[in-house]
């Protein structure tokens, strides 16, 4: 209650210097993540000594994603609800699209996913209302890829991809069109599409798209079988580092999926890394399962 009734910022170049910082907060995510705690712990640190800005609900909320991503997930979601009392009681509009959907990435790891997800859209209205293109369109994307993951009908899933891609290729938003075109080929792959008639992948270079790549082609191989094929993708899915320091639901399925792989490499090879592999898939969902049995624990005892 002290943080959300403190001062108010009154000085016109930190209420600058927190606008650009929250545009870099989004950008960072997307191609340094390795950068946005940088940005995020200076928002922080500019409210805690100045004040709240229209900005603040945004740097407490992605302070709250990032206190989850280091295993704190009940204490981060804490601060993402501070976050949206800042918003909703104060009515900052600009940034209230971004707030939202962060905030229901972290929301995803302690509600039922299949209820948590439904907030996406929210998120997806405040930022239309706002003429924030960019976070509406990430608000649908996180929403499709949320509703892939909690088991919506493909053949839904196929319209609401269809849709959004339209939308982003209307914009010409390729960075947002490369995360989601993965995913939405595999689904279609799912349902008996042929390969001919699948969407081309944009050709954005960056670590985290080519990861996403490789994780999809090795879901896909594994989810038909195909050993030799998916163990091949998985060396190199693997290979990536990609250092984020978002918690995104999508990490849940790329740590269940792997550990499932990893296991069944394992078997075959005798290989003691793939083994090891499993296991820190399996430590992942268990410490997710702390805060959220029902989204997680299923999961662990697959793996």
């Amino acid at each position: 209650q002290e943080l959300i009734e403190y001062k108010t910022m009154d000085d016109p170049s930190k209420i600058m210097a927190m606008k650009f910082l929250a545009r870099l907060e989004f950008l960072m995510q997307l191609t340094r993540p390795s950068w946005q705690p940088i940005v995020t712990l200076k928002m922080v640190q500019l409210s805690m000594n100045y004040g709240h800005s229209p900005m603040s609900p945004l740097c407490f909320t992605y302070y709250g994603m990032l206190l989850a991503r280091l295993g704190s997930i009940r204490e981060g979601y804490s601060y993402v609800k501070i976050g949206r009392k800042l918003l909703d009681r104060d009515g900052y509009n600009e940034v209230a699209g971004e707030v939202i959907t962060i905030g229901t990435q972290v929301r995803c790891f302690v509600e039922p996913v299949q209820s948590a997800n439904e907030f996406f859209l929210q998120g997806h209205a405040a930022a239309m209302s706002a003429g924030d293109m960019n976070n509406a369109v990430m608000s649908s994307l996180a929403y499709a890829i949320g509703s892939y993951w909690a088991g919506t009908k493909l053949q839904i899933l196929k319209e609401r991809f269809a849709v959004l891609r339209s939308l982003m290729e209307k914009q010409n938003n390729l960075m947002l069109l490369a995360h989601q075109t993965p995913l939405e080929r595999s689904m279609l792959m799912l349902i008996g599409t042929d390969e001919r008639e699948l969407p081309d992948q944009p050709n954005m270079a960056g670590d985290y798209s080519t990861m996403l790549i490789y994780f999809n082609k090795m879901y896909l191989t594994f989810m038909f079988r195909e050993y030799e094929q998916m163990m091949a993708f998985a060396e190199k899915y693997f290979s990536y580092d990609v250092n984020s320091w978002s918690l995104l639901y999508i990490h849940t399925a790329q740590a269940f999926i792997g550990g499932l792989v990893a296991f069944w490499v394992s078997r075959k090879s005798n290989n003691h890394i793939w083994a090891e592999r499993g296991c820190e898939a399996k430590f992942a969902l268990k410490k997710w399962a702390e805060s959220s049995e029902h989204n997680f624990q299923h999961k662990v005892y697959l793996l």
